[in-house]
């Protein structure tokens, strides 16, 4: 018997559908279904995804990203300022469905897992019809598919991925007004990618509210940094098709990481793209959270201390 995907229930809490009489799934509404609509698999007519960029927001992307697209990786329609690929907006609501599932993909039976699978090669199918207009290699870049990164990698068994990764105090500071600004921690995908948990209400004691999320947005914005880093270090057990990197080690010897990311995903390095990456890649970008007190830093460091030793950062 299959295990139900969540749904949204009111207020948009998530809540388990229960099964029909026969036992088969229950799919919400904005996903699709056998029939009708449904993508079999001679209508999946795609290339895989060669090089998809996972990281927490404000972690580098936006660098990586440009330089894939000067080197000629298609990342469809970007985002001018923050490089984002748009198909994979927050609002798309397949993608939404995928994400609210990320914890449960991880221990699902394999009848489910090759049901998620599904799911994603429709997604996928999608996007590379509607923003992939040549061959060749191409990827993309949002900051909420990290949720989709071990998904991505059974889906697709010849995709690489790189999973960037940023000292989380300079992450803590760069405001991501995407999950906090407005009344956005009361969707659930922002509390999933936030807390890993869709039904979070509070945080620290109080509700989450305007005012309490303002109290604390320093620790909410680490324990955000906490929860994708660490959904995203489910990589590592994929190290053939796995390429963690530091964006510090990024702006301190960018040609050097970055060739070692080009020969990872195995696509040549074009010249116009070093060049563009040495006039373009500064170490000024990185330790701004040393400005910040000990006392500014003690909370934040209670959530986010272990995983930042863990990687290495003092």
């Amino acid at each position: 018997m299959t295990t139900p995907l969540p749904l949204l229930g009111k207020e948009g809490r998530v809540t388990t559908p229960l099964l029909t009489k026969e036992g088969s799934l229950v799919l919400p509404p904005s996903l699709p279904r056998r029939g009708r609509g449904w993508c079999t698999k001679n209508q999946m007519t795609f290339t895989p995804p060669t090089c998809p960029i996972f990281c927490r927001g404000h972690s580098g992307g936006r660098l990586l990203c440009e330089a894939f697209i000067r080197n000629q990786i298609q990342m469809g329609q970007v985002a001018p300022d923050r490089k984002d690929t748009e198909f994979f907006s927050i609002h798309h609501p397949s993608l939404r469905q995928l994400i609210l599932n990320a914890y449960h993909y991880l221990t699902a039976t394999p009848e489910d897992k090759s049901h998620y699978q599904y799911l994603m090669k429709t997604y996928i199918n999608e996007y590379y019809h509607t923003e992939i207009h040549s061959p060749g290699p191409y990827g993309w870049k949002m900051g909420i598919t990290l949720f989709t990164l071990p998904l991505v990698l059974d889906t697709f068994p010849h995709t690489k991925v790189i999973h960037l990764i940023r000292d989380g105090r300079d992450v803590m500071l760069s405001r991501l007004e995407a999950r906090f600004g407005g009344n956005n921690l009361s969707d659930p995908v922002n509390k999933l990618v936030v807390f890993g948990d869709p039904n979070t209400d509070h945080f620290a004691g109080p509700p989450l509210t305007p005012t309490s999320i303002a109290r604390y947005r320093n620790e909410l914005e680490m324990q955000h940094w906490v929860t994708a880093v660490r959904y995203g270090l489910q990589g590592r057990a994929y190290p053939d098709r796995y390429l963690e990197i530091k964006y510090e080690n990024l702006c301190q010897a960018p040609l050097n990481i970055f060739n070692q990311i080009f020969e990872f995903i195995d696509i040549p390095l074009l010249n116009s793209t070093k060049d563009w990456i040495i006039q373009t890649t500064h170490p000024i970008r990185i330790g701004k959270w040393k400005q910040l007190s000990a006392a500014q830093l003690e909370k934040p460091l209670q959530i986010g201390g272990k995983l930042l030793e863990e990687l290495g950062y003092k």
